[in-house]
């Protein structure tokens, strides 16, 4: 073939590859960096891709073009997409392995159809069409998946390890599987009835795994909404439980306060000035059992119950909050972040026997409500992603909460202190 015609084939290769590639990408992502700095990644990895593609189909003889550019570029592109998504590493691999399989079965297909269709077509044709008919069937399958699958995915906390590292050694033993089979079927050069039963048979076989697959992961994500209901619902029960009792308290003060008012007065006829600082301080502590952060009732009982945990665990504690009576953000998910956070944070200075502090700042800056927690940590916890690698359901109803606020969490370790901060906007 010309080098022309090859120069030819390698662009239009590349760029269908790139189109495929990157579409899956971002399909699969959960979004890291900006858009700016993600789209900057993906572009350039299109650069290497194009380049890689020219060189394998320009310099390699035909027998290697194929398999060695189609896998540099699918490994290049499987490392932009761990680097570019945030989520659990074994999420990552088994969304980006699956693709694999879903890409060389596409690819399998399209060169059947050329086989079946374009017998005697020439090579630049074939090229062509068989381009065509995989760009076809992937469009088809991205459609399908960004309909019916990507909700249920990002519903599904990636950060549970068992069940991901069980879902990739499924999806692995299919991709080698199809590799070879896409392998043997550019061989043999045309249909061959037994690797096209064979191919048949394996693809039938991973579409009834992915249905069970689909399976787990309904389990896993009524599983984590079921834990998510509990908790929620304990929490919520805590705090009412935390406002009647504050409630109750303000009672017996308001109850109390014509008594304090008549002894008060009583002690100023008298010119009694020691005596009236001296009472006043002994209805310090009462006054101060209650304290109110801001006019949010939710987040006041929160930041409360928590100031009297730390007490009780010798833990010190310092809150600043700003949250309106009114917020834009549901109580619900108040009592889901919040009370999150906190409870980590407790939590952690508990295990390490550390006085603390714990630190809470809540601000609303222009229409975002921004929530950020510091507590000392041990040198065992460890991030990925901004999130850490062990994860329970506590972290997972942050950000299931979060994600109904568009939310951004990040959380950093400094000098043994552990900072999450959680960006809402309501």
């Amino acid at each position: 073939m010309p080098t022309i015609q090859r120069i030819i084939i390698s662009f239009f290769v590349s760029l269908l590859f790139f189109a495929t590639h990157t579409v899956a990408g971002l399909l699969l992502q959960e979004r890291k960096y900006s858009a700016k700095k993600t789209a900057l990644m993906w572009s350039s990895a299109g650069i290497f891709l194009f380049l890689e593609l020219c060189f394998c189909f320009i310099f390699l003889s035909k027998p290697w073009r194929m398999p060695v550019a189609l896998m540099l570029s699918y490994l290049y592109f499987w490392g932009i997409f761990i680097y570019a998504s945030a989520d659990g590493f074994w999420k990552k691999c088994y969304l980006w392995i699956t693709y694999g399989s879903v890409f060389c079965v596409s690819l399998s297909v399209s060169f059947y159809l050329c086989y079946l269709l374009l017998p005697n077509g020439s090579d630049t044709f074939v090229y062509f069409m068989r381009g065509v008919f995989y760009g076809i069937i992937c469009l088809a399958i991205f459609f399908a998946y960004y309909k019916y699958g990507r909700p249920l995915i990002r519903d599904v906390s990636g950060f549970r390890t068992k069940n991901w590292i069980s879902l990739n050694i499924v999806s692995i033993i299919y991709f080698l599987t199809f590799v070879i089979l896409l392998s043997k079927i550019t061989a043999d050069n045309g249909i061959n009835s037994n690797t096209l039963i064979l191919f048949s048979l394996f693809v039938c076989s991973f579409a009834v795994a992915n249905i069970l697959i689909i399976s787990n992961i309904h389990q896993m994500r009524k599983e984590a909404r079921d834990k998510l209901v509990r908790q929620n619902i304990e929490y919520l029960m805590t705090h009412v439980e935390n406002a009647r009792k504050n409630e109750q308290k303000i009672r017996e003060l308001r109850h109390n306060l014509r008594h304090h008012t008549e002894r008060i007065a009583a002690m100023a006829r008298e010119g009694n000035t020691e005596g009236i600082l001296a009472y006043l301080g002994q209805n310090k502590e009462a006054s101060e059992s209650f304290p109110s952060w801001c006019p949010n009732a939710t987040v006041n009982g929160i930041l409360s119950s928590y100031a009297e945990k730390a007490k009780k665990s010798g833990v010190e504690y310092t809150a600043q909050a700003d949250t309106p009576a009114k917020s834009g953000v549901a109580d619900v998910d108040f009592v889901a972040i919040l009370a999150n956070l906190l409870e980590n944070a407790l939590n952690a200075c508990v295990a390490l026997k550390s006085s603390g502090p714990i630190q809470v700042h809540i601000r609303n800056v222009g229409n975002k409500t921004v929530i950020a927690v510091s507590n000392p940590c041990g040198a065992e916890l460890e991030l990925e992603n901004g999130l850490p690698t062990a994860r329970g359901i506590g972290i997972d109803s942050i950000i299931s909460s979060s994600g109904r606020y568009q939310g951004d969490i990040n959380y950093k370790i400094q000098e043994d202190i552990c900072t999450a901060c959680v960006i809402l906007n309501p």
